[in-house]
């Protein structure tokens, strides 16, 4: 494939989204070890035991879930990612994207927590891990904050008023029931209702969501908490141009999804007049810090600075959706989400149009799952070509037109990745 062959771009995403929409979306996930009908009591009574058995299960070359009764689960996750794929489109017809559209929005509806009344959401696996545990009921802001920025999508390139009022009440939920804690410079959201621990992926998330419903709703409160959520992540920058998963003892690793979604948090905020040059600039040192560290010059996104392996299917789908951000402020990082889709259909995908989750130097974890990987690839795909489909008609309120069905062609030439590699050294 060429570095800009849209044709195959829409291919990919078509495909992968017949498989996600042949198995309703249903499948498994990194992290459903505790989904299990048949694990013994004293693992359930002992939090390291339940982190082994969850990182067996995730990391065993071999499916142990049939093993321990781990069913399918349907996560609200894949639903809001799902949400901005099909809002963004480029790859279906312009009609049933858009029944797909409405039909992720009621789903999201139907996967609300029952312990808020404001719309919230969580996972669908306990989870356990080296800060705490939560069950399945509990709400947290990376699910919450990925169906409202879906939601966002939905409204800001369709219209859709329903969905514009599910993202306010995420964002209510955001102010009444997970209070910023205050430190030197801002304040940060943490990952659950009552909980304190400074994770910047969770905390920008949450500033992203609270910046883009203060552009749509004009609420001043929204404003204010993305503000000085944003400030408190830009001043834990690191003199590299790094953020740390959080600022905690043992949070201090850099990994390159996390500091993707930070990098696409950031782009929210300037976009939405929240934060200032002080921001732009950070974005600039960050995303320097990702191209010339987390993205190797044949596209193999890192999972780590120091480490190649695992290749990880959702590093890979959030350096395209970074990277096709990205490119709208730096034009010589076009190249580099192209060559990094062609990394992954050369080397990440499956047959059957999945995503393989991880590979290993020697062998590949090929499970498919779903919220971790196949999801997120689909709206990374929308993203990246969305700058690249074609578009009639005047825009929406707060958006850009309604996407057409997806065309086959060639993007224009692009520099050399190894220029924009120098470009941003």
């Amino acid at each position: 494939m060429g570095s800009g062959d849209v044709a195959a771009a829409v291919g990919a995403a078509r495909a992968l989204e017949r498989w996600g929409s042949e198995r309703g979306w249903y499948g498994s996930d990194p992290y459903d070890a505790l989904n299990a009908t048949r694990l013994p009591r004293i693992v359930r009574g002992s939090p390291l035991a339940l982190r082994v058995v969850t990182q067996a299960v995730k990391r065993s070359p071999a499916n142990l879930r049939p093993l321990l009764g781990v069913p399918d689960g349907l996560s609200a996750a894949t639903i809001a990612h799902l949400t901005s794929a099909y809002a963004r489109n480029g790859f279906l017809d312009a009609q049933e994207a858009r029944s797909k559209l409405r039909e992720c929005i009621g789903r999201l509806v139907g996967l609300r927590c029952a312990t808020f009344p404001e719309p919230c959401w969580g996972y669908h696996f306990d989870v356990q891990t080296r800060v705490f545990f939560y069950p399945r009921t509990t709400p947290n802001t990376i699910a919450t904050a990925f169906a409202g920025l879906g939601l966002l999508d939905a409204h800001e390139l369709t219209g859709d008023g329903n969905a514009l009022e599910l993202a306010i009440g995420a964002g209510e939920f955001f102010l009444r029931r997970v209070p910023q804690t205050p430190a030197q410079s801002g304040a940060y959201f943490g990952y659950l209702p009552g909980d304190a621990t400074p994770i910047h992926n969770a905390n920008m998330l949450v500033a992203a969501l609270l910046a883009r419903l203060a552009r749509a709703s004009g609420d001043q409160d929204f404003h204010d908490a993305a503000r000085r959520a944003v400030g408190y992540t830009v001043d834990h920058q690191r003199a590299d141009g790094s953020w740390p998963y959080g600022e905690r003892t043992g949070l201090s690793w850099v990994d390159g999804f996390h500091t993707g979604y930070v990098l696409d948090c950031l782009l929210a905020c300037v976009d939405s007049d929240v934060g200032g040059d002080a921001v732009v600039q950070a974005w600039h040192r960050g995303i320097r810090y990702y191209v010339t560290t987390l993205i190797e010059p044949d596209g193999t996104p890192r999972y780590t600075p120091n480490a190649r392996y695992p290749i990880d299917g959702q590093c890979a789908a959030q350096a395209i959706e970074t990277l096709a951000r990205a490119a709208r402020r730096e034009p010589d990082l076009a190249q580099v989400r192209w060559t990094v889709l062609d990394y992954v259909l050369r080397r990440l995908t499956r047959g059957d149009g999945a995503i393989v989750f991880q590979r290993e130097r020697y062998w590949s974890n090929r499970a498919a799952h779903p919220r971790w990987v196949q999801a997120p690839m689909l709206a990374a795909l929308a993203s990246l070509l969305s700058a690249e489909r074609p578009y009639s008609g005047t825009p929406r309120a707060g958006g850009d037109p309604l996407p057409q069905t997806a065309s086959a062609g060639t993007a224009p030439a692009p520099p050399p990745l190894s220029k924009a590699i120098r470009r941003l050294s």
